[in-house]
């Protein structure tokens, strides 16, 4: 998200979508030659001014799920509504997801782990636009009642 930033305000080039992992560029068959370098320039350069220490830095983008009942049991049971940093070992009802590009970082029938709490906590500090909750700032995640 940050090499997206920097590359649309400090170089002028406007990429397709960054998220924590991954920057999409496209590149057609009208861009020519000289455009192609000059964002790996930039990308070089952006490494170079902003490489940092990979402390502190999320190491894995996968986490395996832990299934705890059918999606569709999950999404239609009674739910409540609790802060997501006191949602571990419960079983979400709702989806989170980070977009771009969409992929559910927990879906409902999914067991709330640490590492999932963990990625949700820290996509949103970076500044990723979280999606698919009921409270549009994901400070609260709905969980199934009983389960």
């Amino acid at each position: 998200i940050e090499v997206y930033d920097l590359l649309r305000d400090d170089y002028g080039i406007q990429i397709e979508f960054g998220d924590i992992g991954n920057v999409l560029a496209i590149i057609s068959a009208g861009d020519r030659t000289m455009e192609i370098e000059r964002l790996i320039s930039a990308f070089a350069e952006i490494k170079r001014l902003h490489e940092k220490d990979k402390a502190g830095l999320f190491d894995h983008e996968y986490i395996d799920p832990q299934i705890a009942m059918a999606p569709k049991d999950a999404f239609y049971s009674k739910k409540r509504s609790i802060p997501i940093r006191k949602s571990v070992g419960q079983i979400s009802g709702e989806f989170v997801m980070s977009y771009p590009p969409g992929i559910p970082i927990l879906a409902p029938g999914e067991r709330i782990t640490t590492d999932i709490m963990e990625h949700i906590l820290y996509a949103k500090e970076k500044g990723c636009f979280m999606t698919g909750t009921q409270d549009m700032n994901v400070e609260n995640i709905n969980v199934v009642v009983g389960a």
